[in-house]
C-alpha cells in the first residue's frame, strides 16, 4: 500500500466535512482475508491511524479472523507498533475457526455507553462462553502458542516460497504472517481444482497413495479470486508444516 492510497483516505474524509457529513470511523481488517488475504505494510496502518487521530475518527480494527494468535501475536495490529492504540476491536464470533469462543468488543474508557444495558441482548454474550475463553487463553499462555504460531510460520511461509520457485506456473505471491499464510494461483479454476484433489476423500482407493491426501488432513480454503489461504490452529507446529509440504510438492509435481 502506497501513499496514493493514504492521500485518498484523507482526501475522502476532507470532501465529507465539507459537506458537513462527519466521518464517524475508519475500519480496517489488518489482513483482508476474504478478499485474498490482501497485506499492508504496518507503517501504512500506522499513517491510517494517524489520519484518524487528526480528523476526530474512530480507528476500528476488525479482527474476526487475525485475532487469538494465528499471526504470532495476540492482536494482529499489535505487529503495527502504534504509539496509540486503536479504539476498538471487534471479535466477532462465527462457527468456524474463530478462536474467542463468545463475541463481543474491547475499546477505550471514551467509547464506552452512557447507560447501563444500551447492548444488552445480542451483544451482551454468554457467560458460560466466557468461561471457555478464559480456558483458551490460558492454553496459549502456559503452552506459549503465540511463539509456536510465530516458528510455524516462518517453516510454512519458507517452504512455500521454496514451491514458488520450483512451482512458479501454479505458485505465486507467497505471503503470510505467522501461521496466516496464503499464495496466488493463475485463476480461479486451477485455485478449485487443487483445493479439490487436497481435500477430496477419494471413495474407492486402489491404492494408499491415493488416500494421502484425505488422510493427511490437508483441508484448504479459496479466498479471493484465486487465492488459497491457510489457517491451522496454534497448535499447528513445524513438522507439521513439513508434512504438509512434502505432500503438496508431490501433487504440484503431478498437477495437470
Amino acid at each position: 500500500m502506497s501513499m496514493v492510497q493514504i492521500r485518498k483516505v484523507e482526501d475522502l474524509i476532507v470532501k465529507y466535512q465539507k459537506k458537513k457529513r462527519t466521518v464517524a470511523g475508519i475500519i480496517v481488517e489488518p489482513i483482508q482475508s476474504e478478499g485474498g488475504d490482501n497485506h499492508a505494510s504496518d507503517d501504512f496502518f500506522r499513517k491510517l491511524r494517524d489520519i484518524s487521530r487528526k480528523h476526530g475518527c474512530a480507528f476500528l480494527v476488525d479482527e474476526v479472523q487475525t485475532g487469538g494468535g494465528c499471526t504470532g501475536k495476540f492482536w494482529a495490529h499489535e505487529h503495527w507498533g502504534l504509539d496509540d492504540p486503536a479504539d476498538g476491536i471487534f471479535i466477532l464470533q462465527t462457527t468456524f475457526r474463530k478462536k474467542m469462543m463468545t463475541g463481543g468488543f474491547f475499546h477505550k474508557e471514551e467509547f464506552g455507553t452512557n447507560a447501563p444495558y444500551r447492548i444488552f441482548n445480542s451483544w451482551l454474550g454468554d457467560p458460560s462462553k466466557n468461561l471457555l475463553l478464559a480456558g483458551v487463553i490460558n492454553v496459549i499462555k502456559r503452552e506459549d502458542l503465540l511463539s509456536n504460531a510465530d516458528h510455524a510460520g516462518k517453516a510454512l511461509l519458507t517452504g512455500l516460497l521454496d514451491l514458488q520457485t520450483w512451482y512458479p506456473q501454479f505458485i505465486s505471491r507467497v505471503r503470510g504472517r505467522g501461521t496466516f499464510c496464503s499464495f496466488d494461483t493463475p485463476d480461479e479454476s486451477i485455485r478449485d481444482k487443487l483445493i479439490l484433489i487436497e481435500t477430496k476423500p477419494v471413495a474407492e482407493p486402489k491404492l494408499l497413495t491415493d488416500l494421502l491426501p484425505f488422510l493427511s488432513g490437508m483441508v484448504l480454503g479459496g479466498c479471493g479470486d484465486k487465492s488459497i489461504r491457510f489457517r491451522p490452529t496454534l497448535v499447528f507446529k513445524d513438522h507439521h508444516a513439513h508434512l504438509f509440504l512434502n505432500i503438496f510438492s508431490d501433487i504440484l509435481a503431478d498437477f495437470k
